[in-house]
């Protein structure tokens, strides 16, 4: 197989799940709507489906979004990104002021280094990662799970390969729940897109979060790790480049 074929196979597959993912809202908006228009219901009724059409719809611009998201950054391949030298404790506390907590969470624990560390980033899309791994860390985890977030300079192994080495000297920035974990099956899956690990339908979601994360952290020359243990929670660890000056 040609590598050009491979890649329209993959477009391929990739529509297809597309467009199943966005028929699930779609057949819930036109059948309620469609009852409305043709039924007389009581208020409370009314109010009943018409509540289930904006949360479809809702879901599905989400889906729309991010479909159009991940097809720019994977069309320009970071050509759009601005990076430059980037406050990172200045990044993580714009995003957690700015981050619309869920009704009767405590705003996530921050734990940063005296030292000011800076990397090479875009900011906007740095904090666009930042952001989908805290919003999952908020929908996976108990209303009284705290939600920890740490800052700090990557210790550098000089004894390490050529690989290691060039990984070590990198700001992380780690996201800790105590929610309802992964399984390692569910693990291998987590940056497939349209994959979520709630399979209840319970937790709100598109499924594309972690590969539109993991775009933005490759694009950035950085690493994503995720350990996960069911019951116990998951740690999700962005490594960003520190900056050169």
């Amino acid at each position: 197989m040609t590598y050009e074929t491979e890649v329209d196979l993959m477009k391929s597959e990739f529509l297809a799940t597309a467009a199943h993912e966005l028929r699930t809202p779609m057949a819930s908006i036109f059948g309620f709507s469609e009852i409305l228009l043709t039924q007389e219901f009581d208020e409370d009724r009314r109010h009943e489906f018409l509540s289930i059409i904006h949360k479809q719809s809702k879901l599905m611009a989400s889906i729309l979004n991010e479909l159009l998201d991940l097809a720019r950054i994977e069309e320009r391949r970071g050509k759009d990104f601005v990076f430059q030298a980037t406050d990172v404790q200045a990044l993580v506390n714009e995003v957690v002021d700015g981050f619309k907590l869920p009704e009767g969470r405590s705003a996530p624990t921050l734990l940063m280094p005296t030292e000011t560390l800076f990397i090479m980033a875009d900011q906007k899309k740095a904090q666009q990662a930042i952001i989908n791994v805290l919003s999952n860390a908020f929908k996976y985890s108990p209303e009284d799970g705290e939600i920890c977030v740490t800052i700090e300079r990557a210790v550098i192994d000089a004894i390490g390969d050529a690989d290691t080495r060039a990984l070590s000297d990198m700001v992380t920035i780690r996201i800790l729940d105590h929610g309802i974990g992964m399984t390692p099956e569910q693990l291998e899956r987590v940056f497939q897109r349209f994959y979520r690990a709630d399979t209840s339908g319970k937790i709100p979601g598109t499924g594309l979060g972690m590969s539109i994360t993991k775009e933005i952290i490759n694009l950035h020359h950085g690493v994503i790790d995720i350990s996960s243990q069911i019951s116990y929670g998951t740690v999700v660890t962005l490594k960003f480049p520190v900056a050169q000056f």
